[in-house]
């Protein structure tokens, strides 16, 4: 039996509603002015706030904009009638999950204001050496360089991300080249292929934005990273970045940021949306600004209308698009090499360590799920176990294989036999993980998660730590350590382990450790 990633596993409105209270998706008619556009955007339509405002200001009036997930969770959250009472439209990358996942009906008026192609960011120097100055390399030149070690990359994870997805079915697409949309059969056919383009890839992220930073403060982590072609501009435009922008010359998806009216929204608020959309027509330059393509004949700024874009199609069924996030999970890219570090101190005792119990041993089944889809631990994933008190109470390793299989039968066994006491020695168990985690020839892409519900209280002090981290090789220092805030952990303390090892921290402070485990996996 394999794990089956399902891109958009349906979840219980109520749970979505219950876990998801900080986001639009929870507001009430009663919070918004009277009179104001209400929009649910994708978090990668930020940059556009200042020319919103703009408009309603021209417009005369209000225009809110929320941002509460990227394209593919916002989907499924439009699926489930978690917007219906909340907002009068959306604006996300596409609508074309919305499509898959049989949503058409939730949507009135849809107008696409823009394209943004899915592409490189290639650094400088990198992109000379491989002659793609000059020229728009084949997805199969990418592959190629990639495979012979001329060139890494970053890529979000495609079963969480709008753009890792639309890279990997544009990859897949350009190796099957039949000139129309990859259907379930072609994905086992070209997987060769796209696991030789794949072995290039070192960074893997939820967010765009945590992929951006990391390439830009961690040159040594990848040679290029994959995103949309107006965020790898802005990168160049607002951060300085030396990186040659790179559109894969056999076709690419692109995101084409449909305005869109929900089907619930009143008369008055269709004319509101229907009058921004003309605002945004006629001021394309708000567009470019952000380069961003807009429709119509707009004149482009030198640095988009320099690469032809041949639009590759999309899978028109929600079985390819399954099929494929399977094949990458499973198959298709290189592995992870994840340590969970886990705090089993006398703290823990309780509800505590039940939450995390559970919530590890539906990571190691298979049944752990997010509203996009499946994140439990991977086939072919090396995976570390490294529970702690005072010091780490034992060290298990185990190759994940498939679901009901015994290497995860002996973690879940091991899990099962948690029990919590002593004090609190993190920095001890971290340099543990850090030892024992793979790098390297391994061909891995390692990670260390660590989760404590309390401050350092035995063992290495944080200082000591500093001072172990600085001593480690090249290749362990780039080993980023994503830190779950829960109970009374530091915050400040944890802030800055995350940031010395180039990780980041999950809020679980209000109890929802499974929640934060699961937001990680996208990173691993």
């Amino acid at each position: 039996m394999r794990v089956v990633r399902r891109l958009f596993a349906p979840i219980a409105a109520a749970l979505l509603l219950g876990g998801c209270a900080s986001d639009g998706a929870s507001r009430s008619d009663d919070n918004a002015p009277t009179g104001a556009l209400r929009i649910v955007a994708a978090t990668e339509l930020q940059d556009l706030q200042p020319a919103i405002d703009r408009a309603g200001a021209d417009l005369g009036f209000a225009i809110e904009m929320e941002f509460p997930g990227g394209t593919l969770e916002n989907s499924q959250h439009l699926k489930d009638g978690d917007y219906d009472s909340a907002f009068d439209a959306t604006w996300f990358a596409t609508n074309r999950y919305v499509d898959l996942l049989g949503a058409t009906g939730r949507l009135g008026e849809a107008t696409k204001v823009a394209t943004s192609p899915v592409a490189f960011g290639v650094k400088r120097q990198k992109a000379r050496e491989l002659g793609w100055e000059q020229k728009q390399p084949t997805w199969s030149e990418i592959g190629t360089a990639a495979a012979s070690g001329q060139l890494t990359f970053g890529m979000t994870d495609p079963g969480s991300s709008n753009s890792g997805f639309s890279a990997l079915v544009s990859v897949a697409t350009a190796y099957a080249d039949t000139g129309r949309a990859l259907q379930v059969g072609e994905v086992a056919e070209v997987a060769p292929q796209v696991r030789e383009f794949l072995s290039g890839q070192t960074l893997t992220s939820g967010s765009s934005g945590w992929l951006k930073d990391t390439f830009l403060q961690n040159p040594d982590r990848a040679d290029a990273i994959v995103n949309y072609e107006s965020v790898l501009h802005s990168m160049v435009r607002d951060d300085g970045a030396d990186i040659e922008v790179v559109v894969p010359a056999d076709g690419v998806v692109s995101a084409d940021y449909p305005l869109s009216t929900l089907s619930t929204a009143d008369s008055a608020a269709a004319e509101k949306v229907a009058a921004l959309t003309r605002w945004l027509q006629e001021n394309p330059q708000e567009l470019t600004d952000t380069s961003r393509r807009p429709g119509g004949d707009a004149t482009l700024p030198a640095e988009l209308s320099r690469q032809l874009i041949i639009e590759s199609p999309f899978p028109g069924d929600i079985t390819v698009t399954n099929a494929l996030i399977d094949a990458y999970n499973n198959d298709l890219r290189v592995p992870g090499a994840t340590t969970f570090v886990l705090d089993v101190s006398g703290s823990m005792e309780g509800q505590r360590l039940d939450s995390l119990k559970s919530t590890m041993s539906s990571l190691i089944s298979g049944q752990s799920a997010t509203v996009t889809g499946n994140v439990s631990l991977r086939e072919r994933e090396s995976v570390t176990l490294i529970p702690f008190n005072f010091t780490p109470t034992d060290v298990v390793h185990a190759d994940i294989d498939q679901v009901g299989g015994p290497a995860r039968h002996s973690l879940a066994t091991f899990v099962d036999g948690f029990t919590a006491a002593g004090g609190t020695g993190l920095y001890d168990a971290l340099a543990t993980a850090f030892e024992d985690t793979e790098t390297g020839a391994e061909g891995r892409i390692p990670s260390i998660v660590l989760m404590t519900d309390g401050e350092w209280t035995s063992g290495m002090s944080p200082e000591q730590f500093r001072v172990f981290h600085d001593s480690l090789p090249a290749e362990k220092k780039q080993i980023p350590v994503f830190v779950i805030l829960y109970g009374e952990a530091s915050v400040a303390e944890m802030d800055e382990l995350a940031g010395l090892t180039g990780g980041r921290t999950f809020d679980a402070l209000q109890g929802d450790l499974d929640a934060a485990f699961k937001e990680i996996r996208a990173y691993q």
